[in-house]
């Protein structure tokens, strides 16, 4: 009797065991499966499970066979965490850098002033629309400027940007003077909302700063920001 009895709690422990929806194989999961895991997963283990499935299906992977569901959702916790790790560092670093290119610009700002002090639009031949930015270098280094190179950075009046412009002078600006960079500017192309809305917006209403990247002085040395 006793045999017996043992014999049978073993096999209703087994049998437990098998009808346990994280002890089945993700790969050959049956509809009456999915069915049985929608009822005994929580939120967080389905959700786990989901995100485990979609990051392995990605680029035309399968499922990889052998893997439980309870290893699956195991595996999704760890890649989770070592996302949270990744992205942290890389907010570090962000931080580090926007610290760092803050710390050159103020150097920047003792060395040169680069301001934007007139727009103009313009149109030509076949259609053709030039805007003309009128721009500004004050020489505060003491030292004769070969050239200055940076981003032309231009919002409208609530801080929303305009227009982001790579821009660079190379005309020389000697020690403690100011220098007027006229008639440069863009070919606009009238696809490009940036380009039309700097087009739109009348000169009152743009707020230009100019971040710095560059400084070549005639004496052949410069000063870089950070990368």
């Amino acid at each position: 009797m006793i045999r017996v009895l043992s014999i049978l709690i073993v096999t209703a422990i087994v049998l437990a065991g098998c009808s346990d929806p994280r002890n089945y194989e993700v790969a050959k999961l049956t509809e009456e499966q999915q069915k049985e895991m929608g009822k005994k997963l929580n939120a967080d283990e389905g959700g786990k499970l989901a995100g485990w499935m979609l990051r392995n299906s990605i680029g035309g992977k399968g499922i990889p066979a052998g893997v439980t569901v309870a290893q699956a959702i195991k595996q999704q916790e760890e890649w989770t965490v070592k996302q949270k790790e990744e992205e942290a560092k890389a907010e570090e670093i962000k931080r580090r850098v926007e610290a760092e290119r803050k710390a050159k610009q103020e150097e920047f700002a003792k060395l040169i002033t680069v301001a934007l002090v007139g727009k103009k639009n313009s149109h030509g031949e076949y259609g053709r629309r030039f805007i003309s930015l009128e721009i500004a270098y004050e020489n505060k280094s003491g030292k004769d400027i070969q050239g200055v190179k940076g981003v032309l950075r231009l919002n409208d009046i609530f801080g929303d940007k305009i227009i982001n412009i790579r821009w660079s002078y190379d005309d020389g600006v000697p020690a403690n003077t100011t220098r007027v960079e006229r008639n440069s500017g863009i070919d606009v192309n009238q696809f490009k909302d940036d380009h039309m809305k700097l087009w739109n917006s009348d000169m009152e209403k743009i707020r230009a700063t100019f971040e710095v990247q560059t400084i070549i002085y005639k004496d052949g040395s410069k000063v870089d920001a950070p990368a």
